[in-house]
């Protein structure tokens, strides 16, 4: 842990103690202590942006789950001559690796996605541009091809972590590659998954464009929240996801998931679990919420109805497939199974709040069209 936190002449608080033997260690602390918010996120939980009179620092916190107290610092250097330190970054960068398709897509967001040189499973990326570029794809976490990476001379790596530390990054740096964790899926609130297209502008040079970005996705998001909230009575019976292996993993209640549909208007029959992890159930207490749903949102990777009965033949004996309230947010996918949902979804929650309004109260958007959403034929 020691080695991938001095990314960062940066710390890992209470996790591990990064020595300060040096007076230079000590006068980078305490000019890292002595920072004030250059942007104060509203909903994001997991980032600030500091400054002084001669810096910017990306604070980026506990970045894979489970994390506790773990903070890592990122210098924002615009000197192009002066070799780079640890924990610096080159901005605005020219040149990035993104491990998730949610990176590509604030780039895409700020206007420089052509600054993108390498991608994490290119099959799996939605965005147009980055194939018409012919982008290398640099493998995966655990084989990714760090000749490709190093060929490519990335001004940052985009990382993220799942439950702890991600092996890459000590390899990469010690090949010089600068690395930045980036922790938006970890963020519940739509609007805060959303917010961290502001650090990507910044390290883009565009943070004003930025922050207009997402203040007008805030605006639309909140202002379709609001029309939800003075207009809707009784709420509709949602369920969500399909079985895998005979069980059902069913969101906690303050998920990304459940936040959106608690604000479409929609009531979840998987309520009752306070927390943001999904908990298994079998099949067949799914089967009996299920026999309840007056909706059913996300039911795996299935394209069509004759897909989803395929799956379990007890689904054909469900009301809410014998209606025909079945969605799937896989409208646009990539032939491997790549999902603009989970892309550029994170950046445009208001569009999707919008799919999910239109299909629970159609009558409040009427002229809507679905763009992550498809019903199921």
């Amino acid at each position: 842990m020691k080695q991938i936190v001095r990314i960062v002449f940066i710390f890992c608080v209470a996790v591990a103690a990064v020595g300060c033997g040096s007076g230079g260690e000590q006068q980078r602390q305490n000019s890292v202590d002595s920072l004030q918010p250059l942007y104060e996120a509203r909903y994001a939980e997991r980032f600030e942006l500091l400054q002084d009179d001669t810096e910017i620092v990306l604070r980026v916190k506990n970045p894979w789950q489970g994390a506790d107290s773990v903070t890592y610092d990122y210098r924002l250097v615009t000197d192009t001559a002066a070799p780079l330190q640890q924990g610096e970054i080159r901005c605005p960068i020219r040149r990035a690796v993104c491990m998730s398709s949610t990176h590509v897509a604030f780039l895409d967001a700020v206007g420089e996605v052509g600054s993108v040189c390498g991608v994490s499973g290119l099959d799996f990326i939605t965005n147009a541009a980055v194939h018409a570029a012919g982008v290398k794809d640099v493998g995966y976490d655990s084989n990714l091809d760090y000749e490709t990476i190093v060929a490519l001379q990335p001004d940052v790596v985009f990382m993220y972590g799942l439950t702890g530390e991600n092996a890459a990054v000590s390899k990469l740096l010690q090949l010089g590659v600068p690395v930045v964790y980036i922790a938006d899926y970890l963020e519940n609130d739509p609007l805060g998954r959303a917010e961290w297209i502001v650090p990507f502008g910044v390290m883009s040079g565009k943070m004003a464009e930025a922050v207009a970005a997402f203040m007008h996705t805030e605006n639309e998001y909140n202002t379709l929240g609001e029309r939800v909230a003075g207009a809707v009575g009784e709420r509709p019976r949602v369920m969500l996801n399909a079985p895998y292996k005979d069980v059902w993993y069913l969101p906690g209640d303050r998920s990304y998931m459940i936040q959106l549909l608690n604000d479409a208007g929609g009531a979840y029959l998987g309520a009752g679990e306070d927390t943001d992890v999904s908990r298994p159930v079998s099949a067949e207490r799914a089967l009996q919420l299920m026999a309840e749903a007056d909706y059913w949102l996300n039911p795996g990777m299935v394209q069509n109805m004759a897909q989803l009965k395929a799956d379990n033949r007890r689904f054909a004996t469900l009301p809410v497939v014998r209606r025909g309230a079945v969605y799937n947010n896989n409208a646009r996918i990539t032939p491997m199974g790549g999902s603009d949902f989970w892309e550029s979804g994170a950046v445009h929650p208001d569009v999707v709040l919008a799919d999910m309004i239109r299909i629970l109260h159609p009558e409040l958007l009427p002229e809507h069209e679905l763009f992550y959403f498809h019903q199921l034929k």
